[in-house]
């Protein structure tokens, strides 16, 4: 079973859109704990399926790109920060296929929407 079946299996348990949360070390420094704790308390007040906390590894070159993958592999509709400095505060970055909340200051940055795109001919 793949990770996107068993992401789809938990949605339709739980009847709640699935939500991540990302918490960057170098950002969040000795706050890590705490910011994890209310990164997950706010996306569940916000009604969200918690499904995770992406915790990228120090190493990583790009690793809101890390989380981006992640959350696309879980078929998520949002990512939860503790702040925007997570995101490196471009939080477009991540409204291309994702929801973004902040706990502080608690905000909604919302997906962009697709264009929709009518093939010739098409009425």
């Amino acid at each position: 079973m793949t990770n996107r079946q068993v992401a789809e299996r938990d949605t339709e348990r739980s009847g709640r859109p699935k939500a991540i949360g990302f918490v960057r070390g170098d950002v969040s420094g000795v706050a890590a704990p705490r910011h994890a704790s209310a990164v997950t308390q706010h996306a569940q007040l916000l009604g969200y399926h918690y499904v995770y906390t992406v915790r990228p590894p120090q190493d990583a070159p790009d690793p809101i790109g890390y989380a981006l993958g992640i959350a696309a592999g879980l078929d998520v509709a949002a990512i939860v920060v503790f702040d925007l400095a997570h995101v490196d505060n471009q939080p477009a970055r991540v409204c291309e296929d994702f929801d973004l909340e902040t706990v502080c200051p608690a905000t909604t940055w919302a997906r962009t929407a697709r264009p929709v795109t009518i093939e010739a001919g098409a009425a």
